[in-house]
């Protein structure tokens, strides 16, 4: 056994020294940024408050995370294992399974190849095409060492992370530490960053799980770890996921929906009021007799806000039929008159107020209106692909899903990115060759293409009108090229791959003799 530990204690030391190699990826710019840095930082001045910091390691942590996107650490938050069991549980509540499920469903969207997004990369003038199509094979890879090409993960996942607002995976590598070979989730709450000093100098960005628990204790580095949250840094939002800012609003209108079921079960069952005889009995033996009768015919009533169940007296049933028997003595008999119902019933019967609170759900989800409600029809409404379709609320929560989208694709992005470095070793000073990897998720497609089809017709229309016009001896006023880059939105990239298509185009009629006249290169018919 002890060979066994030995031997993995050296194959550990092996990986870790090739993974910290790759933690130094992009920080010489970091280095800089921090060192040279004069004011005092806000995640600093709260430190810094209490008094000096003598470690140096932890000041360099403090100030790198004011000059760099926050991330929001669970490990410095006492409350977040309670609130994620909080949130865990109140997401089974059936009108926040629909919300989250509508989220999801638009978020994630599986083509037929079992793909919810494709890698997305702007061209770049030091790369070959073979390179680009191994950072392909490279993003295929890390798909399925995920698992997303088997089931549907990643909609899980994604809805996990708005429940929870955090997710963290370590990167795990081969015994080289030159390749990505498989995932682990990590319990992000167990996580804190760090720095190491190395020999030189610099820093370098590590991870330290359980912290204060050295049988625990584990050290990784940043290129280890994918840590993704939804709250970002500190003092920007008191919620840590999506799903927190439901939970009034909801709990209001459940409130609102229990006191009506009440209401209506109090008044719906005739209930009697009991006068009994004491007679010339003690107070104590009274209040012992009152009690009694109490004990027998009380009704306790309760109702399940889970399983939307009442219970009567600890039985799912409501008894709506009652017999009552009362002994009869000298002292006299029990009187039992019928109890009249009180309040006023317009308030509980009006469903207005429980439409407001409704309402304040649905906009706080900042899903549109027209997703809820149902029509005449009981249909959910329909789909309209025109460019006057799309209302305000639409609009916002399309821009609210590229938000969450963007945020979740460093699923992916960031081990991409680390095995392209570990690849290409010389490309890993390019610091803005990282900004133009990206995901091209997958979208509604009958929808998505209606949409494109009709904006590129209209676009077309624009674009013959304006480039009709003529100066006043004959000839064009506006440049070819100006009016499709303004007008049509080709970039450089597209004319860059429209003139390869052309080419592709020639040497194909070249090879196969065709007499058909070539593309012209300026001129434009539509």
């Amino acid at each position: 056994m002890a060979g066994f530990t030995d031997q993995r204690g050296n194959f550990i030391n092996s990986i870790m020294n090739s993974v910290k190699k790759i933690g130094s990826f992009g920080m010489a710019y970091g280095d800089l940024v921090v060192k040279n840095s004069q004011a005092v930082g806000v995640t600093e001045a709260q430190f810094l408050k209490n008094g000096g910091i003598t470690d140096e390691s932890f000041l360099y942590t403090l100030r790198k995370s004011d000059s760099t996107s926050k991330q929001y650490i669970a490990y410095f938050d006492k409350d977040f294992k309670s609130k994620r069991t909080y949130c865990q549980g109140f997401s089974t509540n059936p009108e926040i399974e629909f919300i989250l499920d509508t989220i999801c469903d638009e978020s994630i969207v599986y083509d037929e190849k079992n793909f919810w997004a494709y890698f997305s990369f702007v061209q770049h003038p030091d790369l070959k095409d073979n390179v680009v199509q191994k950072i392909n094979d490279r993003y295929k890879e890390v798909y399925n060492l995920f698992g997303f090409n088997q089931d549907i993960f990643a909609w899980h996942l994604f809805r996990k992370f708005l429940i929870e607002g955090i997710l963290a995976f370590e990167i795990i590598f081969d015994s080289k530490g030159e390749k990505i070979i498989g995932f682990k989730e990590l319990d992000p709450s167990t996580l804190v960053q760090s720095t190491e000093r190395q020999e030189d100098g610099s820093y370098i960005e590590t991870w330290i799980q359980f912290p204060d628990n050295p049988n625990l204790n584990r050290k990784l580095y940043d290129s280890q770890i994918i840590y993704i949250s939804y709250a970002k840094g500190s003092g920007t939002s008191l919620r840590i996921s999506y799903i927190e800012r439901l939970i009034r609003s909801f709990n209001l209108l459940r409130i609102m929906e229990h006191t009506r079921v009440i209401w209506n079960v109090m008044n719906s069952s005739y209930r009697m009021t009991m006068t009994v005889p004491i007679g010339t009995k003690s107070p104590q033996k009274a209040k012992q007799t009152l009690g009694e009768l109490m004990s027998i015919y009380k009704e306790d009533i309760r109702l399940d806000s889970d399983s939307g169940e009442l219970f009567v007296n600890g039985r799912p049933n409501i008894q709506f039929f009652k017999n009552y028997l009362m002994p009869s003595s000298q002292n006299g008999t029990p009187d039992i008159q019928p109890l009249g119902g009180s309040g006023d019933a317009a308030a509980f019967t009006d469903t207005k107020a429980l439409q407001y609170f409704s309402d304040k759900l649905k906009l706080d989800s900042k899903i549109p209106f027209s997703r809820f409600n149902q029509n005449d029809q009981n249909t959910m409404g329909t789909f309209s692909s025109g460019a006057d379709g799309l209302d305000q609320e639409e609009i916002r929560f399309g821009k609210f899903i590229d938000r969450l989208r963007s945020i979740f694709q460093d699923i992916l992005i960031k081990p991409l990115w680390i095995q392209f470095c570990l690849d290409h070793p010389d490309m890993k000073k390019d610091y803005l060759l990282k900004s133009e990897f990206g995901l091209d998720y997958v979208k509604e497609n009958q929808f998505t293409k209606q949409k494109e089809i009709e904006l590129l017709t209209a676009r077309k229309d624009q674009v013959i009108k304006i480039a009709g016009l003529k100066k006043s001896d004959g000839t064009n006023y506006f440049s070819m090229k100006y009016v499709l880059d303004r007008y049509w939105g080709m970039n450089d990239q597209d004319r860059i791959a429209n003139e390869e298509y052309k080419k592709r185009a020639e040497e194909k009629k070249k090879v196969e003799g065709g007499e058909e006249e070539s593309e012209k290169g300026e001129e434009f018919k539509l």
